[in-house]
Parts: structure tokens; sequence; C-alpha cells
């Protein structure tokens, strides 16, 4: 049924957020699209087909064989229906090794550089290229590289000719992990925080993690700061005072052409759901730069529910569409750092090399703060070490920090307490 309901409101942002974030909460997990398991719709996909799946006590959904659900490529932006077929028709001589295996099959004429940008973005390469070590920021780098083998080997098919290249690529192999036609451009791997705004750059939403994510972990979240999830504003009574947190999408500003001032517009996202937030004349000019950033941030105001118009499509029943009337922006950054007593990074000793120690080394002494931080580093037997470092190693809570983090180990790994 999640996967009927997400197919059909695609276009509609506001509900397939907030159809995500119900399918979470009961402990179904949502997929980026895969270039090689996704079709064009949402699908049901299963981690355990042959029903072994172990099943512990606190978990609401007991399906032995493990159901998730897997984005469709028709929910990418920029992949009209002949880039679809394309990519389809690529896939019928056996499952994509990568990006470049992609490039070598494809007719050229059929995908522009928009299609390899959206696909790399979205995150529909990660089952093939993240056991290789290879980011979506190395892929994104080596598009044009891919278009030109591209368009060389849709060349010489149409001439009847094969290349070196396309030897390599069309013969048979027995691993995913067996080399390509070249290797990846060399570039810095993306945050967490900008592979997640790339990802919503090509799908609409937010689908691998949210940028409120490195806010969440650890005793100082988003509780601690008294924001209350966007979701519960729907059940809030009419002018009650609320404080949020989330992500500014879509920031516009409207001047009335008769003189009389103007207003701002936004959404605001987190996690659970997103709600339209307006803000008067008198807030543009003191909030209005915060907001423009695109960072998140902290708003305080007044829950509405505005008349909706005859007109107006129904929404079902018993559900209504609220308004946020905004008082007060603050950024979540300074409200977060303000708030953080300590901060712990838990690492698993098998996936942690030695470089990765001395870059994360570099981050914090370029951090400096006042802020303690203690490593906490787990091995497979359960046991766990715990380092407290010394005053020389106390940094300052920001994104400069949190992001320089995500850059070494590719994932959330630090709490803020």
């Amino acid at each position: 049924m999640l996967c009927a309901i997400l197919t059909s409101d695609t276009d509609r942002i506001e509900r397939v957020v907030r159809t995500i974030a119900d399918a979470r909460a009961i402990g179904v997990t949502v997929l980026p699209p895969d270039i090689n398991e996704s079709e064009t719709d949402f699908r049901v996909v299963y981690t355990h087909p042959q029903g072994k799946r172990p099943i512990r006590p606190s978990e609401r959904i007991k399906d032995p064989l493990g159901p998730e659900i897997r984005f469709g490529l028709g929910a990418v932006r920029g992949l009209g229906g002949a880039a679809l077929e394309a990519v389809f028709d690529a896939r019928r001589d056996g499952p994509l090794r990568d990006l470049f295996d992609l490039a070598a099959r494809i007719d050229a004429k059929r995908v522009n550089k928009g299609v390899f940008e959206a696909l790399v973005q979205c995150g529909a390469f990660d089952s093939t290229l993240e056991p290789r070590g290879v980011t979506r920021a190395r892929a994104f780098a080596s598009i044009d590289v891919a278009l030109e083998r591209s368009r060389a080997a849709s060349r010489d098919r149409a001439a009847g000719q094969t290349t070196l290249f396309g030897l390599f690529d069309a013969a048979p192999q027995t691993s995913t992990s067996g080399p390509t036609a070249g290797d990846y451009v060399d570039c810095e791997p993306w945050d967490r925080r900008e592979l997640l705004v790339r990802e919503r750059q090509a799908l609409g939403f937010y689908v691998s993690g949210h940028p409120l994510d490195r806010y969440v972990k650890g005793d100082a979240g988003l509780g601690r700061l008294g924001a209350s999830p966007i979701a519960a504003c729907a059940a809030a009574e009419d002018w009650a005072q609320v404080k949020l947190a989330g992500v500014v999408e879509g920031y516009r500003e409207r001047v009335f052409k008769d003189g009389g001032g103007k207003v701002a517009y936004f959404e605001l996202e987190d996690l659970s759901g997103r709600v339209s937030v307006k803000m008067r004349a008198r807030d543009i000019e003191q909030y209005g730069h915060i907001l423009a950033t695109g960072e998140p941030v902290l708003v305080s105001g007044k829950v509405s529910f505005p008349q909706r118009s005859d007109d107006a499509e129904e929404e079902p029943e018993g559900t209504r569409e609220p308004t946020l009337l905004l008082s007060e922006v603050r950024p979540l950054t300074d409200a977060v750092r303000s708030d953080t007593r300590s901060i712990a990074i838990r690492l698993r000793a098998e996936r942690t090399r030695e470089s990765d120690l001395t870059n994360l080394a570099r981050v914090l002494s370029t951090a400096k703060g006042s802020c303690p931080v203690t490593l906490y580093l787990s091995f497979v037997d359960g046991a766990e070490a715990v380092l407290s470092l010394g005053e020389g190693w106390r940094v300052d809570v920001g994104d400069a920090l949190l992001s320089g983090i995500e850059r070494i180990f590719g994932e959330q790994v630090a709490e803020l307490r």
C-alpha cells in the first residue's frame, strides 16, 4: 500500500515526505533508487527472500521476508520516458557494473549529461561503487569522461566497429569489484549535508538521510531545544505557539502592488514532514538573510489553519494543512552550539584506518573551542575503548567540525551531548 501511495503522490512533495516518515516510523526502510534493482515505480524488495530474517521483539513489522521500499527510477527528476527506456535497454545484457558500464552500453542519443548527474546524485550507483570505495563525488566528477565514452561507443556501434574500451566493458565479469575501462576522477568527498542536498535536487526529497540527522544523535538533540516534530502541527490548536527545527526550502518574497508592504513564504522540513511558513514585512529585514542561506534553522511561531477555497482539492477526512506564522528565527547551529556540553565520536575498529584517525586529528585541531571530546572505539568482540581527549583537543561545535568528520568517515559518527 505504501508503494502505491508513494507512486501516486510523486509530484506532491509534502505527501511523499509524510509517507516516508510514516513508513520509517513503523520500521519500514525506504531505499534510494538503484540502477539495477529499481523499476519505473516504487516497489517492495526483500532483505531475506527465503523468509529467515531474525525478528526482534521490539520490531513493529514482524515479516520474516524483511520488506523494504525501493524508489523507482521514474521518480528521478530529469529522467523522461526516453531516458528510462534507454537505461532499461542497457540492463538487458545483465546487471550494470558501474557508471562507465552504463555509458558503454547506453545509446548516447537518448540521454544527456543531466541524466547521468541525476542518477549519480540520487545514489543510483551506490550499490556498484561503494564496495570499491568510489564516492558519489568521484562518480559525479567523472561524468564528462563517461559521456565521452558513451558517445564514442555509440558511434562505433553505428559504424559496426568495436574499440578496445568497448571490448573491455562488454567482456563478462564474475565480480562487481572487477576493473572497469578507466579510473574515476579523484576529488574531495561530499560531506553528509552536500550529499543529501544533491540527492534532494535529483528526487525532490531526502531519502537516505536528512540534514537534521547530525543534530539528532545524543542528549543535546532537537528535543532538548524544545523543538516539536513538524508533523505534530496538524494536531495543534489554532494559534498555538510552537518551536520547530528544519531546513528551509523555496524561500521567496512577494511585494504588494498597492504599496502595502511585502511578505515572505517558504517551506520548513524536518524528518517528520514539512509545513508552509509565512513571514510578515517587519520580520523580513531581521531574519530574511538567515533564511536565504538554506541552512537549518530553529523557528518560533503560531500555527494557523487557513480556510480552503471551494474549488481546492479535498484532503482526506481528519487531516488539516497547517501554516506557521513566523515570529522568530535562529540558526540551528547557534542553538546547538550554546546547548552542547560535550561531543562523542563513535567508531568501529574494523572500519577505521590509521589515515582516518590522522585526518580526524587534523579536523579537530582546526576547530579549536571549549567543548570536550570523547572517542569511543568498538571492536567486533563487543569490547569498547573509551578515550577522553585532553584539553588541547577541545573543539567548537559547528558545521565546519561536523562536516569535516562526515567527510572522513562517510557517515554520522558524532553525538552531541
